[in-house]
């Protein structure tokens, strides 16, 4: 079969490439082999084939034959082990979504069962394919919030509130009824935004009053948590005006910058530092996950349009792909897709 690989860390427009690989072998008896239609390119996947997330001082090759990568994708059960046809929940031929699996960037993947999610009819396949990452971390985030006070009395910002799970945060806040604010760079993002979400007050922080604009947003009300996908000036920023006891929680790193936050201000204010990764997800309590699906399903089900597509590329075009996924003005997911006919889109 066919699946994209990277022989070492790199620029992933560079280092990616598809290979030729054997078939993977027949699902154990709790796990579900799945034909792979669609996997969107997440900028966690990029961090990864980057060599972002190793450990400092960390110098060690990949292994030999290099690494797959992948996380999440849509596609078709083919097979099933021995307990989950018992079960009868997952059969041969169901449209699924899957989430934490190893490879999604292959034409074929071995999952455990646990962690495949049956698709409704009404999830079209390139929502479904988008159906975990983005609204588990989402829901992560927003139970962060709420555990640093947010509630109808202290507010919540998100920066980059134009990415796709800032969005899906925001709707997930104001569904609760939680004040909550966006900070976006431009004009042109707050019109984007106010158009998906008419109820969110929106920052332009490239204006010389969004300071103020802020202030003004936040009406009174102490700012408990800012959830934080970009590092550098703006969160550190953010920071200084947290309430006492209130948490910056960090879940990306777009700048590649590092906080810059007076290491007084902690201690003197009680605030936190922490950090919200979807890759803990799977160790989370069943009855946890359980919930969290059904929140991502509702998502998709109430607010499908926050499940924008991009562009689709094939699997041989995944250095087109991952340039479109880097670009700075991309609206929607960019999905790699080993259907029989693929167009990309503008």
């Amino acid at each position: 079969m066919r699946s994209i690989h990277y022989h070492r860390y790199g620029n992933p427009e560079d280092v990616l490439r598809v290979d030729h690989v054997p078939e993977p072998p027949a699902p154990g008896a709790d796990e579900v082999l799945i034909r792979v239609l669609l996997r969107p390119v997440h900028p966690g996947d990029l961090l990864g084939v980057s060599g972002r997330y190793r450990a400092p001082g960390d110098t060690a090759p990949l292994p030999e034959g290099g690494a797959r990568p992948g996380f999440e994708g849509m596609g078709l059960v083919e097979a099933v082990g021995a307990s989950v046809q018992a079960e009868g929940r997952l059969r041969p031929g169901m449209r699924v979504a899957f989430f934490p699996g190893r490879g999604a960037w292959g034409e074929r993947t071995v999952v455990a069962a646990e962690f495949v999610t049956a698709l409704p009819d009404a999830v079209p396949d390139a929502i479904g394919a988008q159906l975990h990452v983005n609204p588990l971390t989402a829901q992560m985030l927003l139970r962060a919030a709420r555990e640093a006070g947010v509630g109808p009395q202290g507010a919540m910002a998100i920066t980059a509130a134009g990415s796709a799970v800032a969005k899906l945060l925001a709707a997930l806040a104001l569904d609760a009824g939680l004040p909550v604010i966006g900070l976006v760079r431009s004009g042109a993002g707050v019109e984007e935004l106010k158009a998906l979400h008419p109820r969110l007050p929106v920052v332009a922080t490239d204006r010389e009053d969004w300071r103020e604009a802020f202030e003004r947003a936040l009406d009174g009300r102490p700012l408990r948590a800012v959830l934080d996908a970009i590092g550098g000036p703006l969160p550190s920023e953010l920071f200084l005006s947290l309430a006492p006891g209130g948490s910056l929680v960090m879940y990306g790193d777009m700048t590649g910058e590092p906080l810059r936050i007076p290491a007084l201000m902690l201690p003197m204010r009680d605030l936190r530092i922490g950090g919200v990764s979807v890759g803990r997800w799977a160790g989370l309590p069943a009855a946890q996950r359980q919930q969290d699906l059904q929140g991502a399903l509702r998502l998709a089900r109430d607010h499908a349009a926050l499940f924008e597509v991009a562009a689709e590329y094939p699997l041989d075009e995944v250095s087109a792909a991952v340039a479109h996924a880097q670009r700075p003005a991309k609206r929607g997911a960019v999905l790699l897709a080993s259907k029989d006919e693929v167009g990309a889109q503008t």
